[in-house]
């Protein structure tokens, strides 16, 4: 019986070997591919796959750039999520200093997110004094602001001595004032190296990883995003690699009546060209001013104002929506009239519509229109008509 036993213990062993060298050899694999290395790590909602990345160290730029694991994980669609990267950073030219361990992440377009650090090595700042929940808070804030001073200043900058003549702020000896707000006190060096390792190099090497998955399904889900830098990115992607593709259109349309001004401005360029047919474009964009937010309509009016040759169909659905509009529009539409000298019964069909609306501005502009053109009989007793009525405020 004890024969069988040594057996069963002997196998065990062999096959607990087998896998932890099996396991290493993946690891190395994954460490040294340029591609996506090892086979993806499933649950049930996501993935993981694991790229190689040549970083440089923000502090010493003398080594060489060494490679790094890093971890993308995928949805159950199979797109990007979020990206992680642990790393072991020097805050200090001295090597004085204690190590910074953390894991750093950053979403699926390499906007910096959070970070962890393992249990029982917080983040220090001066004489090892461990970070509280208020410097993490700040750090946080500091390390999402792309912006930062932090990306213009050198870290030899915040070790300028301690003097008042060259600015430099009594708190912290080596903080100049200029970047006081944008570190936290007593850890100057600890979070100008951890912005860098945020929104360095690793940044664009991201998103192109990213970029692998931009698929249509991708794309439309990125457009479709509330997170406005998905709808950003997805927009210009579109736009340098989908310009003359339709079956974004609908989707693009909805981000022009409902975005911001930048989101407009994209929009606008993308639907210029995959919209081959002008004529639809232009009442589709007509269609879209009257849903639009007022401060950022007149930017459609803009682009029409652009295009030096604009068919008189177009001028003359403008002025068919005339009613719908705030009077900011209504002038900048009867100004393009003026401006292009066009004129013609439809127009002054619609025009003469406004001059019995209850707005007394809107009407006034009516009138200003239509008394510099030669109208019809009916829509010159309508000017009358109105002139007479308003006398004392014309």
């Amino acid at each position: 019986m004890w024969k069988y036993v040594k057996r069963s213990v002997i196998f065990c062993v062999c096959s607990c070997v087998l896998l932890g060298l099996a396991a290493l050899s993946i690891c190395n694999y994954a460490m040294a591919g340029d591609e996506p290395a090892g086979s993806p790590a499933r649950d049930e909602e996501t993935e993981t796959v694991i790229f190689k990345m040549e970083l440089p160290d923000p502090v010493s730029t003398s080594p060489p750039a060494r490679v790094y694991p890093v971890v993308q994980s995928r949805d159950h669609n199979g797109f990007p999520v979020d990206y992680a990267l642990s790393v072991t950073m020097i805050v200090c030219t001295d090597q004085k200093c204690k190590p910074v361990v953390v894991t750093m992440y950053w979403n699926a377009l390499g906007h910096y997110e959070r970070l962890e650090h393992p249990p029982g090595k917080p983040l220090t700042k001066k004489e090892h004094v461990p970070f509280d929940a208020a410097d993490y808070a700040k750090l946080d804030r500091i390390l999402k602001d792309r912006n930062s001073i932090l990306g213009r200043i050198s870290l030899a900058y915040l070790a300028e001595p301690g003097d008042k003549d060259k600015g430099v702020d009594a708190w912290s000896a080596a903080t100049p004032i200029t970047a006081r707000e944008s570190v936290v006190k007593d850890a100057a060096y600890t979070t100008w190296v951890m912005w860098r390792w945020a929104n360095g190099e690793i940044v664009p090497k991201l998103r192109r990883i990213t970029e692998r998955s931009c698929t249509p399904r991708y794309l439309d889900q990125l457009l479709s995003s509330e997170d406005r830098r998905d709808v950003d990115f997805a927009l210009k992607y579109v736009t340098e690699h989908h310009s003359s593709d339709e079956q974004f259109l609908e989707r693009v349309f909805h981000i022009l009546e409902n975005g911001d001004r930048e989101h407009v401005t994209l929009s606008l360029r993308f639907l210029s060209g995959a919209m081959q047919d002008k004529k639809k474009l232009h009442a589709r964009l007509i269609d879209s001013c009257c849903r639009m937010k007022s401060m950022y309509s007149p930017m459609v009016l803009a682009h029409f104002a652009d295009q030096p040759d604009l068919p008189p169909a177009t001028l003359e659905k403008l002025t068919g929506r005339l009613d719908r509009l705030p009077y900011f529009q209504i002038h900048l539409i009867l100004r393009l009239l003026e401006e292009r000298e066009f004129f013609s019964e439809t127009t002054e069909s619609n025009i003469a519509q406004l001059l019995s609306n209850d707005d007394f501005f809107k009407a006034r502009r009516a009138y200003e229109h239509l008394s510099k053109q030669d109208l019809s009989s009916e829509t010159e007793s309508k000017v009358n008509a109105f002139r007479e009525r308003n006398r004392d405020r014309l």
